[in-house]
């Protein structure tokens, strides 16, 4: 997992040319806030962002995801969550891989990341992750892009 400022992402265009092209996506595109919710194309399938947004949740031990596939650019436009994380082999799954959408889901405990506008963090399929998790006892409104990025 990385986790940076947006101010940073050249740092990691020598991790691959489709996180690259995400985080040059991120960084280029102006007025993120007013994109609509739903699929952007980037590269086809080789890239493209989903933007969200949603109310922040509790935490749930059971609902933990994971990707084969693709990298997750999680990129907050607006407000602030947590992102739990954990490694793979300290995880118990839950489902098996569903290679139409890319994911399966998993249990158990983890870290908590706390992310604000403007930041991201770059989850590898060893990442296994829990988005949109409530900071505190307030729920807030989230606007995020997930840009995937084909491995």
């Amino acid at each position: 997992m990385i986790f940076d400022s947006l101010d940073n992402a050249a740092f990691y265009h020598q991790l691959s040319p489709h996180i690259k092209k995400g985080l040059e996506f991120l960084v280029n595109t102006k007025n993120l806030q007013d994109l609509p919710v739903g699929r952007v194309e980037i590269d086809g399938d080789n890239v493209f962002a989903l933007v969200q947004e949603y109310d922040t949740k509790a935490f749930n031990v059971d609902m933990w995801e994971a990707h084969k596939k693709y990298f997750d650019i999680q990129f907050i436009v607006s407000g602030s969550e947590a992102i739990k994380v954990s490694r793979i082999e300290d995880m118990t799954p839950n489902t098996k891989y569903h290679a139409d959408g890319d994911y399966w889901l998993f249990s158990g405990e983890g870290n908590a990341l706390k992310i604000i506008e403007n930041q991201f963090a770059i989850l590898s399929p060893e990442d296994i992750h829990q988005p949109a998790i409530t900071l505190g006892d307030t729920t807030q409104k989230i606007k995020k892009i997930v840009v995937k990025a084909l491995i």
